[in-house]
């Protein structure tokens, strides 16, 4: 009991809450640069194995970050009766637009190239990229006083963004438009899984009055993301959530556009 008590309180460790573009911050946009330098350099000896290394480091430590922080938010340490008790905290449950690379990651790592993995590569590469992209220009709400926590929230979005250029830059999604499409197919699929989570969820009459919002589109919640929570709280659920489908399909078309035009870009440079 005392060593896990221990273990508790080393992880739940406060630091000063980080700042947007703080020593913090920037230490991982850092980190970020440093890795992608490093992954663009290894670009000539690509092979599946690099591949799966890439997919695994990443998958395997934000599952282990994610699996730490849903143990230090829902177990309660009483040090009066020396006694720890078990709150599930469902508005952190994973499964989220920035959570679902986890298990994307560690599921293409042993995935064969086939029509699968492609589409799972796209849906990386062109849609949970627009969380990491926010997440790096807006850190604010991401930001506690919790070590752990901190270090999960940039390693779940940073090194998600390092796993979606890597993809990108190595063209292991292929540049035509279908790719898009294929991308927004598993978007959807997710976004399907949440709005069952949600309506389940709720009804279930376990919540106990805590927030469940899953991909923020819960017809029972306002989202907490800036500029959905206005369209929300003015439009009927379902005009709010094709806006937020619409408004995904179209950040992923502009990261495919940038994505297309340097390809093409690139090929110029190499006819001449």
């Amino acid at each position: 009991m005392d060593i896990i008590v221990k273990i508790f309180e080393f992880l739940g460790t406060e630091m000063e809450s980080p700042v947007p573009f703080g020593w913090f911050h920037l230490l991982w946009i850092g980190i970020m640069l440093v890795s992608i330098f490093i992954l663009c350099k290894l670009r000539n000896r690509y092979s599946e194995k690099q591949l799966k290394i890439v997919l695994l480091v990443y998958g395997v430590i934000a599952f282990v970050l994610e699996t730490l922080k849903q143990l230090l938010w829902s177990f309660n340490y009483d040090s009066i009766t020396n006694m720890i008790t078990w709150d599930f905290q469902w508005y952190s449950f994973p499964f989220q637009l920035c959570t679902t690379p986890i298990f994307v990651c560690l599921i293409c790592a042993f995935l064969k190239k086939g029509k699968v993995r492609d589409s799972l590569f796209a849906y990386l590469g062109f849609f949970t990229i627009l969380g990491s992209i926010s997440t790096i220009f807006i850190p604010d709400s991401c930001f506690t006083s919790d070590i752990l926590i901190n270090i999960h929230t940039m390693w779940l979005h940073y090194g998600s963004f390092v796993v979606s250029i890597y993809l990108l830059m190595n063209k292991l999604i292929k540049v035509e438009i279908k790719s898009l499409f294929k991308g927004f197919i598993v978007f959807l699929i997710f976004v399907g899984i949440a709005i069952i989570l949600n309506l389940s969820v709720y009804h279930s009459g376990i919540l106990n009055g805590e927030t469940f919002n899953m991909f923020y589109i819960s017809p029972y919640f306002i989202s907490s993301l800036p500029v959905f929570d206005v369209i929300q709280e003015n439009v009927p659920y379902f005009l709010y959530l094709f806006i937020y489908i619409i408004a995904l399909f179209l950040g992923g078309f502009i990261i495919y556009s940038i994505y297309y035009l340097c390809n093409k870009k690139h090929k110029r440079k190499r006819k001449k």
